[in-house]
């Protein structure tokens, strides 16, 4: 056998596209078809051993080994902050240096146990313009630039300082427009060309051009009506306009999700092809339907071996880098051993990252810190004290610090006090009370043997019970109707141990039973109980609690378990009233009346309400919550909040009444240590708000609407009072900034201005830099963050100069006219402050750059490009182009609504959609114009054109139903003829009409 180290494929002294080109001639086409997983087979002639790209690594190394392809004993890894959290912390180099753990660790387990997990499914950095989305988690907030910052840096940590070698590649999520859970495997994001070069794709630019990401995985949803799984921006942006090194995969069963969920194509070989050719590498799907896939795709002309080969060669790269067919063990990384996992260094800066990432909502009359050596006795109050949540894409860390354990080694003198607040009930039934049998399932029973459940309301019909006696949660077996009290944490892709108490009697505005499942007066009320995914709780003929099942399997049922199914095809839903045995309210009411000081502990748990698939629908505080915070206030008017969350809320009465809020995301092993720091003051808060919180859930738009300027969403276009804005955040100490000036250079400006701690306390300052165009053509943002710096350890009256850098480059906008992004000519407002609602200092400088050209006439107009809209939406179009139909996002495209019946003898008024576009220069009056539509239903179109004096002139086009995308030529009215100069051209819309481009003649 040849000694596959000789070959060039081991030779170190090649570039890596000498080697790759040995590879694509050496591998039989059978091993490269084998390859378009995100896995490859063993090919020992060349000494390639079986290995996959992936693992996930969004707050640490995900080794849990809970899920089906991987189940086995979990590997406990560091588990920071979430990314949420991470990202508050306004620190590069900190989360630098959480990556670099994160490397470290993926490193040494691959020391262990081979196989792969070197290039990682990490960063997400989904723009989060909407605080409902169920990921909210994951990512790094609402702004771009930040975003692209921090993601930046944790990637540059996980790669290493290697210049050719990768310790762990980063593969960004997930490629893109991808901020709603709701239908995500079939829903279209719509997006012009501003909202998308400014917006979303900005931080994957930053990620991939600066931060040196590896690969990129494609979202589940459409584009504009194209899966991103077939989304030619793959190869042309990513690839081949910001030099993507390696690779692209797309997101888990997209593949197959193509065919039978967005419709898009008929067959698998179709989505493999079409796929390839746009630029993804890897198909995360079953193995043997991917690769029976690309060989009908070859065999049928779909595909050329040399499609085969390109994706080969951008895996086998980023392989390469990782040194796996390191010959002369050049690899700096090779050979990490355990000493690199669960480190007492990783351990440090998990725990700094938990401080950090701390921050300060409000601080009335400095009622934080509470001082150890100042406070006697202290109520710890609520249900998130003393507990440490999973979530979805964490570890296990090898240990976990509630608040509770944080504040007993912080206050160790201190006398500590700790309740959850949460009641113990009884559910009661017909007469009779739910007890466990002997295998823990729930039944009725006589009082004596009843069982007491710790109930916890979560807020919008979610709630969950622990059974008192064994300490366990009540869940709905997967495949079973049976109910049980044997979990012992909600925790899995479906969350069974979720139940809605749906209550009876209560009314909607249109007379029909209420089933908010709000959950007010325990005792006093009568419920139904619905199991997580809707079936309801009934008793059977043994006095077993269990679900009725209807003909159609619910979410998530799973198989039936012939042994344990025996579901109830029928019957009445069973009515439960609950008897208090321990009312956690006055049980927290006594313990902060009787504490010098009360801090409440409110918040989510990471998996309930929101998480992957599952979006919010209110920003809304559990009213549960806001209760316990009225009787805990009530008793203890020296109250603090601490907030654990992944999202923000609309807390405007804690806001309002209580003395101090701080806000502190889940995830991280220090949590309690971290949080307990700053409560203690043994450090000052400086962790900054990555997203604004808004006061009300009427401030957002529909979830669906992706236009954040049309919307006016985020800090950037938002124009009503927030609760909190974006970049706030509060400190122990106070801080004066001095002027600011600006300096310009060739490619950047650069602002500097001093800071000096005024207080008496020492602790960082987070400077941030927001920009703001004047005068521009088309409507700017607010203010954008375009810099910002975390000042570190200023001590009192000490003086330090922040520098802070701005890049020409990210001060420009995307030009519809031109259809690229410019840089424009004028005045630039820089201000230098705390946060975005608290500038201390401005400064104007004049850039030159370039003016907007004019549109012309005579060339063809693409319908999305224009200046302004009212009610319609981006979908495909034809030959390369999108088209805008009428609607609002989210509307199916095709679908034409029925005609409601005539009333008052007037038939309702169809559909209707409003497109703008200026600085049309005309030279001469048109003789006719051409539109690309379809036409679904008859309608019209109306053409104005208005020159700039005030009045237009009109005319309407009577357009008839078809068959598809066809072209209408039509010509202009007389009033047209004398028409000359720069007009603005609007196009109205009647009826279903799918508009793609339009020219004149």
């Amino acid at each position: 056998m040849e000694n596959y180290k000789n070959t060039p494929l081991w030779d170190n002294s090649l570039t890596v596209e000498e080697r790759l080109d040995y590879l694509v001639k050496a591998l039989t086409l059978e091993e490269k078809i084998a390859c378009l997983t995100t896995g490859c087979p063993d090919v020992e002639r060349l000494g390639i051993k079986s290995s996959y790209m992936g693992g996930e690594a969004a707050h640490g190394i995900e080794a849990r080994h809970d899920q089906a392809f991987n189940r086995g004993e979990p590997e406990p890894t560091t588990s920071f902050t979430q990314p949420i959290g991470m990202s508050a912390s306004f620190d590069r180099e900190l989360i630098r240096e959480c990556g670099r753990c994160v490397g470290e660790e993926a490193r040494a387990l691959y020391t262990r146990n081979g196989g792969g997990g070197l290039c990682r499914w990490a960063p997400t950095i989904d723009m989060e313009r909407d605080p409902r989305w169920g990921r909210t988690e994951e990512a790094y907030g609402e702004d771009p630039y930040l975003s692209g910052e921090m993601s930046s840096a944790y990637i540059r940590g996980m790669k290493g300082n290697d210049p050719f070698y990768l310790r762990c590649g980063a593969t960004l999520k997930h490629f893109y427009a991808n901020n709603v859970e709701h239908d995500r495997i079939s829903i279209s994001s719509s997006l012009d060309g501003r909202n998308k070069y400014e917006y979303y794709l900005e931080p994957f630019r930053k990620a991939v051009t600066e931060g040196g990401a590896e690969a990129v995985m494609t979202s589940y949803n459409e584009i504009n009506g194209v899966p991103a799984i077939v989304n030619d921006e793959v190869q042309r942006i990513l690839k081949d306009t910001w030099g993507l090194p390696g690779h692209v995969v797309c997101d888990g069963g997209d593949m197959q999700q193509t065919v039978y969920d967005h419709k898009y194509f008929k067959t698998h070989a179709e989505t493999v092809a079409y796929g390839l050719k746009a630029g993804v590498d890897c198909f995360t799907d079953d193995k043997e339907v991917v690769m029976a896939s690309a060989w009908e795709a070859l065999e049928k002309g779909m595909i050329t071996e040399s499609d085969i080969d390109r994706s080969i060669r951008n895996s086998f790269r980023t392989r390469i880098r990782l040194g796996f067919f390191d010959g002369n063990g050049d690899c700096p990384y090779t050979g990490m051993g355990e000493e690199y996992i669960n480190n007492e260094g990783h351990r440090e800066i998990c725990a700094k990252m938990a401080e950090e990432s701390v921050v300060l909502l409000k601080n009335e009359k400095e009622a934080l810190p509470i001082l150890p050596g100042k406070t006697e006795s202290l109520a710890l109050i609520g249900p998130l004290a003393d507990v440490w949540y999973k979530d979805w894409y964490c570890g296990i860390p090898p240990y976990s610090v509630t608040l509770l354990d944080g504040m007993k080694k912080a206050y160790p003198d201190t006398e500590i006090t700790c309740t959850s607040g949460l009641s113990d009930i009884y559910l009661v039934c017909g007469g009779k009370y739910a007890g466990l049998d002997e295998s823990s399932r729930l039944i009725l029973t006589d009082k004596e043997n009843a069982e007491a459940f710790t109930l916890t309301d979560w807020g919008t019909g979610c709630s969950t019970l622990i059974a008192r006696s064994n300490g366990k949660y009540v869940t709905l077996e997967e495949g079973s109707c049976q109910i049980k009290a044997d979990k012992d944490e909600a925790f899995s892709w479906f969350i069974r141990e979720s139940w809605n108490f749906r209550q009876i009697g209560e009314k909607k505005e249109d007379g029909e039973t209420e089933e908010s499942g709000k959950i007010e007066e325990y005792g006093k009320t009568a419920w139904y109980l619905d199991s997580w995914n809707g079936r309801q709780v009934a008793i059977d003929e043994k006095g077993y609690l269990a679900v009725i099942k209807t003909a159609e399997k619910a979410n998530g049922e799973g198989e039936e378990n012939e042994e344990t199914a025996c579901f109830l095809r029928s019957g009445e839903p069973a009515v439960f009233t609950m008897e208090t045995v321990k009312d956690g309210i006055s049980e927290a009411v006594k313990a902060a009346g009787s504490a010098q000081r009360a801090v409440l502990v409110l918040g989510c748990n990471p998996v309930i309400n929101s998480k992957e698939e599952i979006d919010r629908t209110t920003l809304a505080l559990p009213p549960f919550q806001q209760k316990l915070a009225d009787a805990v206030k009530a008793a203890n008017p020296d109250t603090v909040v601490v907030l654990l969350s992944n999202y923000p809320y609309t807390i405007n009465r804690l806001q309002e009444e209580m003395p101090a809020i701080l806000w502190s995301a889940s995830g991280s092993q220090e949590l309690g240590n971290g949080i307990a720091g700053v409560l203690s003051g043994r450090t000052s808060p400086a962790g900054r708000l990555n997203m604004t919180w808004y006061k009300s859930d009427d401030d957002l738009p529909d979830m669906n609407d992706y236009d954040i300027i049309k919307g006016k969403r985020t800090y950037q276009y938002f124009d009503r009072e927030v609760l909190y804005p974006f970049g706030h955040g509060l400190s122990y100490t106070s801080f004066s900034y001095g002027k600011l000036t600006l300096e310009e250079k060739a490619d950047k400006i650069i602002a500097r201005l001093s800071v000096t701690n005024t207080g008496s306390r020492t602790a960082d300052e987070v400077v941030q830099l927001y920009v703001h165009k004047e005068k521009s053509r088309v409507k700017q943002p607010v203010m954008q963050l375009k810099s910002f710096v975390r000042l570190k350890d200023l001590a009192p009256g000490e003086t330090v100069e922040a520098e802070l850098v701005v890049n020409r480059e990210e001060l420009r906008y995307y030009d519809v006219i031109s259809e690229a992004m410019l840089l424009e000519s004028g005045d630039y407002t820089f201000m230098a402050g705390a946060s975005s609602g608290d500038i201390r200092q401005q400064a104007v400088l004049r850039l030159e750059g370039e003016t907007a050209g004019k549109r012309s006439p005579w060339e063809v107009t693409a319908a999305d490009r224009y200046d302004d809209y009212e009610n319609c939406f981006i979908h495909k179009g034809v030959e390369g182009y999108t088209c805008v139909i009428p609607g609002k996002a989210g509307d199916k495209p095709d679908e034409v609504k029925a005609e409601l019946p005539q009333k008052n003898g007037v038939l309702p008024a169809k559909i209707k959609s409003v497109l703008v576009y200026r600085d049309f220069c005309f030279e001469r009056a048109p003789e006719e114009t051409t539109f690309t539509l379809y036409a679904l239903e008859d309608g019209k179109i109306k053409l104005t054109v208005t020159p700039e004096a005030p009045e237009g002139i009109s005319m309407e086009i009577p357009v008839k139903a078809g068959a598809g995308f066809e072209e209408m030529k039509v010509p202009v009215a007389e009033e047209f003829s004398w028409l000359k100069g720069v007009c603005t051209v609007t196009v109205e819309t009647e009826g279903k009409i799918k508009l793609c481009r339009f020219c004149f003649r």
